[in-house]
């Protein structure tokens, strides 16, 4: 097992809400699921060069961004990492409200799709990357902070929570304005932050979504109960990246 220490820019992006949303829908979780995986799959297809994927934790993902020793091509990485956490708000606001509009069932999943945001983790600092079998990790204590942080005292559930240290290397576009907090912890002590709150609805529209989006949305959830009851298809589970290959 080989293990590589390297310095870099680790994030989390966390949908606000899954564990009350779970829970509440027992009854429906085939479609609760089927939600979850659609939320998922959007951040995931924002998390793009320089951006990597470490794991997928549930209703979570893990990415970073390794650091460069190219000056002029860490600060064009910088720059585009700021840009692509503010886009995720963006892409997974329309992705709730295309699931929300196009929606034709009544069940209690459904039904609350919007109670579904979405939250961002940034820290930064050394991490351990290692392999075991085909997956790849990583650990160290920037590591174990940046998990930590998404037990907060903030009081929302929409934002980008990021750490002095990160906070100092990331470039935002200048039209998005942080606040300076602290968040404290009994195993690692205060650690400094900023917080983003992003509108709520900036990115909303409330139009009608496609008809064609509405039939494949209904279709999709009338037979995944029936392919997964008679073996034909099994849900993604999204502990790590290998999960996702079909």
């Amino acid at each position: 097992m080989t293990k590589i220490e390297k310095e870099a820019i680790l994030m989390i992006a966390d949908i606000s809400g899954y564990t009350k949303f779970m829970v509440s829908n027992q009854m429906d979780l085939v479609h609760a699921q089927v939600i979850i995986n659609e939320l998922i799959t959007t951040i995931i297809k924002q998390v793009k060069i320089p951006l990597e994927i470490s794991k997928l934790e549930g209703d979570a993902v893990f990415f970073f961004a390794e650091k460069t020793d190219e000056p002029g091509r860490w600060e064009i990485i910088k720059r585009e990492i700021g840009q692509r956490l503010i886009k995720f708000f963006e892409v997974f606001t329309d992705k709730v409200n295309e699931l929300s509009e196009s929606n034709t069932c009544r069940c209690s999943a459904c039904t609350n799709v919007d109670k579904l945001n979405l939250k961002i983790i940034v820290h930064s600092g050394t991490a351990l990357s290692y392999r075991i079998d085909k997956f790849s990790e990583l650990s160290g204590v920037d590591v174990i902070i940046a998990h930590k942080l998404l037990k907060n005292s903030v009081r929302s559930d929409r934002y980008i929570l990021i750490t002095e240290k990160a906070f100092n290397l990331i470039k935002f576009p200048k039209n998005v304005r942080f606040e300076k907090s602290k968040e404290n912890y009994e195993e690692i002590g205060g650690v400094g932050t900023y917080i983003y709150f992003p509108g709520g609805d900036d990115n909303l529209d409330h139009g009608y979504a496609a008809y064609s989006y509405k039939v494949k949305n209904m279709a999709i959830k009338m037979m995944l109960p029936l392919l997964i009851r008679f073996g034909i298809k099994k849900l993604k589970r999204f502990n790590n990246i290998p999960e996702l290959s079909p």
